[in-house]
């Protein structure tokens, strides 16, 4: 078992060390004859015994003699040990690949410490300090159980296969990290997608945006979603202005897109946005947001998994009954390959 330790060990040493390089090819040679029911003929299991029990008895005498009895014990507990921490490396990492964090695919885990993301950049979300939708349970997932979807802005394709919800806050600077993000992956699947985004308005002094959202969404799904980009790139701290979330309806009333198109204008949105239909559809909204038990932005649903915190881009393409895990298989491959290897020596 001491061969084991010592070919992990002195594998990493020798890449920096050509004396160290040489005994890990012992330790390797004498783990896979043991693997194979041969005995190690280095002699190197002999020689790192007695190098270690002798550099002990030196400095205590009875720690080298206990050391020395029951070598083996040892360095098994110590074999067991490598392989835990290696099995528990290997789940992180895959976590980490498939969820964008360590510990698992559930909301509560993707908060935890994580050695790929010791920041927690990637579970970072903005909180809700609006009181008419924050009504987040502690400790209940989000959920778009029975939410009525269609109140809010949708991308429908004729053959959709894949669902994705995108909770997000044009002043929230989370989900400005994951939005380009989340473009990319609607453009790349686009007629497979269907894309839903929600506004939660964090401040109840954004809820406004929202109303002229509904309105534009009424008038031109297009002219929605230009909106849309343009309030994502829009510098934070501009829109704080209305007059300067004003200037983008000014924009695509008189863009080439919209040119003749009477219906879209800035006016007529503003007056819409103001109406007891544009308050009571937002109320309508609102009272599914509370459903929803999201605590911030961005929250992302892609299909039947939840993400919060600005993920990279393989993670939400993984959930896609389209993607195709060609990382995952080669990593089958490479395992039936390493036991290939170890059944034929």
């Amino acid at each position: 078992m001491i061969c084991f330790i010592a070919m992990i060990v002195f594998g990493i040493l020798g890449i920096f060390s050509a004396t160290h390089r040489k005994v890990a090819l012992e330790a390797f040679d004498c783990v896979f004859r043991k693997l194979t029911l041969r005995k190690c003929q280095t002699g190197l299991d002999i020689r790192l015994k007695s190098s270690i029990t002798g550099k002990l008895l030196r400095k205590n005498p009875n720690i080298g003699k206990f050391v020395y009895r029951h070598f083996q014990i040892i360095s098994g507990l110590f074999t067991i040990l490598l392989f835990g921490s290696l099995i528990w490396s290997g789940v992180s990492g895959y976590n980490y690949y498939v969820y964008g964090n360590c510990n698992g695919p559930s909301v509560e885990d993707q908060g935890g410490l994580c050695l790929f993301d010791p920041t927690g950049s990637h579970s970072e979300i903005t909180t809700c300090d609006n009181e008419d939708v924050n009504t987040q349970t502690a400790g209940q997932e989000p959920t778009l159980e029975n939410v009525d979807l269609s109140l809010f802005p949708t991308y429908q394709p004729k053959n959709a296969l894949d669902k994705l919800v995108y909770v997000g806050c044009y002043t929230c600077v989370n989900t400005r990290k994951v939005n380009p993000v989340v473009n990319e992956l609607v453009l790349t699947n686009k007629d497979t997608i269907q894309f839903t985004f929600i506004h939660l308005p964090l401040y109840e002094e954004y809820e406004y945006m929202f109303k002229l959202e509904n309105c534009l969404y009424q008038e031109s799904k297009t002219a929605f979603w230009t909106f849309h980009n343009a309030l994502m790139q829009m510098p934070i701290a501009e829109l704080d202005n209305q007059e300067n979330v004003y200037s983008i309806l000014d924009k695509i009333e008189n863009s080439a897109e919209n040119k003749g198109n009477k219906e879209i204008s800035r006016d007529k949105i503003i007056f819409c946005s103001n109406t007891k239909q544009a308050e009571e559809l937002l109320q309508k909204q609102i009272t599914e947001i509370k459903k929803m038990n999201v605590e911030g932005t961005p929250t992302i649903f892609v299909n039947d998994q939840t993400f919060i915190g600005p993920k990279p881009l393989r993670v939400y393409e993984k959930q896609l009954s389209t993607y195709t895990d060609w990382f995952g298989y080669g990593l089958i491959g490479l395992g039936a390959l390493i036991l290939l290897i170890m059944i034929y020596f």
